[in-house]
């Protein structure tokens, strides 16, 4: 979700959300608005959608909470109605504290000032002296690495640095409630720690904070509560960690079900994960000299189920579909996984694990990659794939097909787990020698 940067004066710190609901009228055509007006509401042209229903959130002085669900669940809306944007059709809100809101993309920057002087402009907003903000200008344009843009109208700026000076202006004048909207998926990924870090240090220092976020692994490792929407009512609300599991197992379950329901209607959702394979493999995510070819691979579950979701400590088995240019005795394959965020987990070929030989013959083949226990701790990861036709000593320069990071697979876990990987251990305890 893009994001805006709104920065709205309130009194003193504390949110209170007290069973607020959000109702749209949707037309089905511009003209049925019109006809409803004419008619002074004899006949309804509208429906009813409830972007939010009874929502109640109590955030109290520096408290962290992150906000998770699926698209259209009342996210955005319910951070909107917190910042003053919209206001609630039924409930009540409370906001106390001076607020920096970052949620839609260009909203509160005027798009002809530059950049130095929408620093300007927000910090007045806010009840700022020019003085002042001149003061923190230089910081800002530092942190937002844009010295050499900052006398330009943002309107010449691109995605990444609209989000770079939003961000740098919100946290640079002292808010006591920072609101985020997925702000920090847009640009690189060194602004993004960079950012993560300076929310971390508005944390440490009492700031209340309220963040939504696509990754619930961010919302796990940065924000102390967690509320849950879904379909714009609350699922659930509490401890981050215990919310992002429910989560996560509830996202799983919808994965496996659209499988099932793909599988029996023809397939494991073939052409879907074509269609998704063939645009990857157009993105330069592919090389090699074609010798061997990966033409598809599946991941499949104890039952022999096709599946990207897989629960900790789960059977797994990885199903690479090959095509090969010619009969090769001893070709070598390795399958790597990575974690979402580019930390290398591990590889498994088969000359580590001492595997027998896996001749190709002429034409199509397929070979499994047997995995007894899938022991990851819950997240997003990627597989890369690996070929080669030396056998012994192979040129790991001139592989025959490497698919590098382009299939992922989701690991959930309904217990907390931490770090990489789950460990199968034991505890004992023994008494001490008198």
């Amino acid at each position: 979700m893009p994001f805006a940067f709104c920065l709205l004066p309130f009194d003193f710190q504390m949110i209170s959300v007290h069973d607020v609901s959000k109702l749209y009228r949707v037309y089905d055509s511009p003209s049925g608005r019109l006809k409803e007006i004419l008619l002074r509401g004899r006949r309804k042209y509208h429906r009813d959608f409830w972007a939010l229903e009874n929502v109640s959130l109590e955030v109290p002085t520096g408290e962290t909470v992150g906000i998770i669900g699926r698209n259209g669940a009342g996210k955005t809306t319910l951070l909107q109605i917190i910042a003053g944007v919209l206001q609630p059709t039924l409930g009540d809100v409370r906001v106390e504290g001076r607020v920096t809101a970052l949620l839609e993309l260009g909203s509160g920057f005027n798009p002809e000032y530059t950049g130095r002087e929408n620093i300007l402009l927000s910090g007045q907003i806010l009840g700022f002296s020019e003085d002042e903000m001149r003061r923190r200008v230089d910081v800002i344009v530092q942190f937002a690495e844009l010295e050499a843009f900052v006398e330009q109208p943002v309107k010449t700026y691109s995605t990444g640095m609209l989000m770079r000076l939003a961000f740098a202006s919100a946290i640079h004048v002292d808010p006591d409630v920072l609101i985020v909207d997925e702000a920090l998926s847009v640009g690189d990924v060194y602004f993004q720690r960079k950012s993560l870090d300076r929310m971390e240090y508005f944390r440490k220092a009492g700031k209340t904070v309220l963040f939504v976020s696509h990754d619930p692994m961010l919302v796990q490792r940065f924000c102390t509560q967690a509320l849950w929407i879904e379909g714009g009512k609350v699922a659930m609300t509490g401890n981050a960690r215990e919310v992002v599991t429910a989560y996560q197992a509830f996202c799983a379950k919808l994965e496996d079900d659209r499988l099932r329901n793909a599988a029996r209607n023809g397939g494991i959702g073939s052409l879907e994960h074509d269609a998704i394979l063939r645009e990857l493999q157009l993105t330069g995510s592919r090389w090699g000299n074609g010798k061997i070819r990966f033409e598809n691979v599946e991941m499949l579950n104890a039952h022999g189920e096709a599946t990207w979701v897989f629960r900790t400590g789960e059977e797994a088995t990885i199903r690479l579909h090959i095509e090969s240019d010619d009969d090769y005795p001893q070709p070598i394959f390795a399958v790597d996984i990575h974690r979402y965020d580019g930390i290398f987990i591990g590889s498994i070929n088969n000359l580590d694990t001492h595997t027998a030989s896996l001749p190709l013959q002429r034409g199509a083949n397929s070979i499994d990659l047997h995995i007894p226990k899938l022991e990851l701790s819950h997240n997003v990861y990627f597989l890369s794939l690996k070929a080669y036709t030396q056998d012994g000593s192979p040129d790991w320069n001139d592989p025959a097909d490497i698919h590098n990071q382009m299939y992922q697979f989701d690991v959930v876990s309904e217990q907390a787990t931490h770090g990489l990987m789950k460990f199968e251990a034991e505890w004992y305890g023994t008494r001490a020698q008198l």
